[in-house]
């Protein structure tokens, strides 16, 4: 089965900030075969096209891809009459069709204020089981708007992909995934590897040297991408590697999921 690992940017020039890493998976062991930048394997750099072609691969390619931005918003924020995932996805990019990132984030932080929650950026179910961010802080808003309105929502409307566990697993599939906490699950280093100095190049070598050890499957990473995760100090190429990984382990596990979740807000597999 093919595996996959995307680690998404919602930025205006993604094409170097996003990176795809694909792998084949047997049933026991996970090879991970490639990692390249989206400008790479698109030949594009700004977000229209770049997501028109990511959108096309993961309709048409076989397998399962992780993605590393949330597959939805809290439950507190949709409306009531909404009981299911792929409607509550539906919502949201009607809701924000004309909507920039910023309007977006002021539009849920003023639902959450007027909601009978307690705080502002709420977070989902699963992101408080993975220690994940709210799907609209500073640090995620884009990547949501982005990645759920124009990358997901077209997928889901079509039913070219299934998005387990929310519906049933099919071909081919898409799983949330959060780098971060898979490698706390993997009880290795998961901050402090983004930067281009000596140490965090070491931390990026730590965080490789998790993966090899992994115990759930046998992972395999090609030498060249191994020496891409490494010398990339943007983490975002080693980020796409631990995407494929988690991906794996979920296809391992048969998406069964090991964390608590709202069926309506999505799942993170780590």
């Amino acid at each position: 089965m093919e595996v996959r690992g995307v680690d998404f940017s919602g930025s205006a020039e993604p094409g170097c900030d996003i990176w795809l890493a694909d792998g084949r998976f047997d049933g026991d062991r996970l090879e991970v075969l490639s990692c390249r930048p989206a400008a790479e394997a698109f030949g594009a750099t700004a977000r229209k096209p770049v997501l028109e072609a990511l959108a096309e691969s993961l309709r048409t390619r076989e397998g399962t891809t992780g993605l590393d931005f949330s597959f939805g918003l809290p439950a507190a924020l949709l409306p009531p009459e909404i009981d299911g995932w792929a409607e509550s996805v539906e919502w949201f990019a009607r809701e924000f069709r004309e909507a920039d990132a910023d309007g977006m984030r002021e539009a849920l932080k003023r639902r959450a204020r007027a909601s009978d929650a307690d705080g502002v950026e709420l977070k989902r179910r699963t992101d408080d089981a993975v220690r994940a961010n709210s799907p609209y802080s500073f640090i995620t808003y884009y990547q949501t708007l982005y990645g759920v309105r124009d990358l997901l929502a077209p997928l889901v409307a079509d039913g070219a992909v299934s998005a387990p566990p929310m519906q049933a697993p099919g071909d081919p599939n898409l799983v949330e995934i959060y780098p971060a906490g898979t490698l706390r699950r993997l009880d290795t280093v998961d901050e402090g590897y983004k930067e281009a100095t000596g140490e965090a190049r070491g931390r990026r070598e730590e965080i490789l040297a998790a993966l090899d050890a992994e115990t759930a499957l046998e992972v395999r990473i090609d030498d060249e991408v191994r020496e891409r995760a490494v010398a990339e100090s943007g983490g975002d190429a080693l980020d796409s590697v631990v995407a494929a990984v988690a991906t794996a382990r979920a296809v391992d596990r048969g998406f069964e999921p090991t964390t608590p979740h709202d069926e309506r807000e999505g799942c993170i597999y780590v």
